[in-house]
């Protein structure tokens, strides 16, 4: 009995989750689509890129049909062919210093599923301004890394690497050779932190970073000081 009133409990919870997702590229496809089928009840996207043809290896929502359309448009209809319990907003711009306040405002949980350190501090100042947890993922090559900052009060991404920023230096994916089932693995990691965040488990990434290497089987987790 204490089982299913848990289960519907975090079924509840999910409905009344709002995940914004800042990308719309490998990563964020791939998150996005595990959330929905999760069934998270409110996501946002926010992407301001059109879909380009060597976008499709690594980007799941999209096909041939798809090419030079808004990657969060064509996101939200497919998003939307596979569940009717998702509400979903795009806003086709790139996100700023400027207007975070407007695009990021609401939400649960944020995931950073961007490949510029740029705009991640955007999203960490907003994170930390209003103690709302971001959660950090990035690829490069055949590893990826994922962490969680400003979860309860836990330090920020900007204080945590004040002085050592070369860990997010090329992780772009076209530059840095990525191939699918490195994004598909990050991206599980991702989504397995938004529910850690929203179960209120012990073992969240705040104050760690989980690496992984698939090409030489390697999985470890750091302390960040």
């Amino acid at each position: 009995m204490s089982e299913a009133k848990s289960h519907i409990s975090f079924e509840q919870t999910l409905k009344n989750t709002h995940v914004i997702a800042v990308g719309c590229g490998g990563l964020g496809c791939a998150t996005l689509l595990s959330l929905a089928l999760l069934g998270i009840g409110k996501l946002t996207i926010i992407d301001d890129d059109i879909i380009e043809i060597d976008n499709l290896q690594r980007q799941i929502l999209f096909d041939l049909n798809a090419v030079g359309k808004y990657k969060c448009d064509v996101a939200k209809t497919q998003l939307e062919a596979r569940t009717t319990t998702v509400e979903i907003t795009v806003f086709k711009e790139r996100l700023t210093s400027k207007n975070s306040e407007q695009l990021l405002q609401q939400a649960t949980i944020i995931v950073d599923c961007t490949d510029n350190y740029a705009t991640r501090l955007v999203i960490d100042a907003f994170c930390a301004k209003h103690n709302i947890p971001m959660i950090y993922t990035g690829v490069k090559g055949a590893e990826g890394h994922i962490s969680v900052f400003n979860y309860k009060g836990g330090k920020s991404l900007a204080e945590t690497f004040e002085n050592d920023q070369a860990i997010f230096q090329n992780e772009d994916c076209n530059d840095s050779h990525v191939m699918p089932q490195i994004v598909t693995m990050a991206s599980s990691f991702q989504v397995n932190e938004v529910v850690k965040i929203l179960q209120d488990t012990s073992n969240v990434l705040q104050g760690k970073l989980q690496v992984f290497n698939l090409l030489k089987n390697v999985f470890r987790a750091f302390t960040l000081k």
